[in-house]
């Protein structure tokens, strides 16, 4: 009951502050920017100058675990501040209850284009956790990616995340490939725990961008992945899912995303997932 309080407390501080920043920008125009999220299309275009947006997000996540496992919450609050410059801020508060434990999270990042072209680009993303019984106590990721045209981008970055007795280091490495209205995606995990070794894992993921700024999206992951099960304990394992999630604007300013999930975690588990958010545009 404790950590739920200062999970409210904390969300409620930084929900007043990041309504504090955007009441500070100047109003904006509608854009036809299809994500309310950092999106590798608009992350790596090569036009001079984006439509500046303030995009909010307001959802919660539900999954149910086998094996007589609790299951697990998460509701969250998404700020998209996106620049004339093309440079955005994003940032993220939640609560997350995992394994009757609950955490309060932020996130903060920030995406740079390194050249006029925009061909070169760079993002760097902090997150910490208070309470920090299930989630990192503290993360850093920094990433790099180039526009190579015609369609195909390319990422590499390094995710760092320290929880109270354990280091959990990351290299993330993606290409993607558009074509009209597609967009088609390989990432490779590659995630080191002290005393755990090394593991790999592997995610594929499509999409269909229709109308001005709506998108679906199926995607499969498979190989082994560290998990935090709370109280400083880990597990390493097989996993498996499959996922489906999409945004779909009703109009110019109101809209909302879901996630259906299936996730198998070796023989600990498997997670069924459902997440739903209202989208808000400025």
């Amino acid at each position: 009951m404790q950590n739920i309080k200062r999970c409210i407390l904390s969300w409620c501080c930084l929900c007043l502050l990041s309504l504090s920043v955007i009441a500070q920008t100047p109003p904006v125009e509608p854009s036809s920017s299809p994500s309310s999220t950092p999106d590798p299309a608009n992350k790596t275009a090569a036009s001079p100058a984006s439509t500046p947006e303030v995009i909010l997000e307001f959802g919660a996540l539900y999954e149910h675990l086998s094996n007589n496992n609790p299951d697990w919450q998460t509701y969250f609050f998404r700020f998209n501040r996106k620049f004339s410059s093309a440079q955005l801020l994003y940032g993220e508060v939640s609560a997350v209850r995992r394994f009757n434990q609950t955490d309060s999270n932020f996130i903060v990042g920030w995406f740079q284009p390194l050249n006029e072209s925009k061909r070169w680009f760079a993002s760097v993303e902090v997150a910490g956790s208070p309470t920090h019984d299930v989630l990192p106590a503290f993360s850093f990721f920094g990433e790099l990616g180039r526009n190579f045209g015609s369609g195909w981008v390319g990422h590499a970055g390094f995710r760092h995340s320290h929880y109270s007795d354990d280091n959990v280091n990351m290299g993330v490495f993606n290409v993607e490939k558009y074509f009209k209205a597609y967009r088609g995606a390989y990432t490779a995990y590659v995630a080191h725990l002290n005393g755990a070794g090394t593991s790999v894992s592997h995610s594929f993921q499509g999409n269909y961008y229709y109308g001005e700024r709506n998108s679906v999206g199926l995607g499969f992951a498979f190989g082994q992945e560290i998990e935090s099960v709370g109280n400083g304990k880990f597990i390493r394992s097989d996993v498996r899912e499959v996922n489906l999630s999409g945004k779909h604007w009703f109009n110019p300013r109101w809209g909302m995303s879901y996630l259906a999930l299936w996730h198998r975690q070796g023989d600990f588990y498997t997670r069924s997932s459902a997440q739903l958010a209202l989208l808000l545009r400025f």
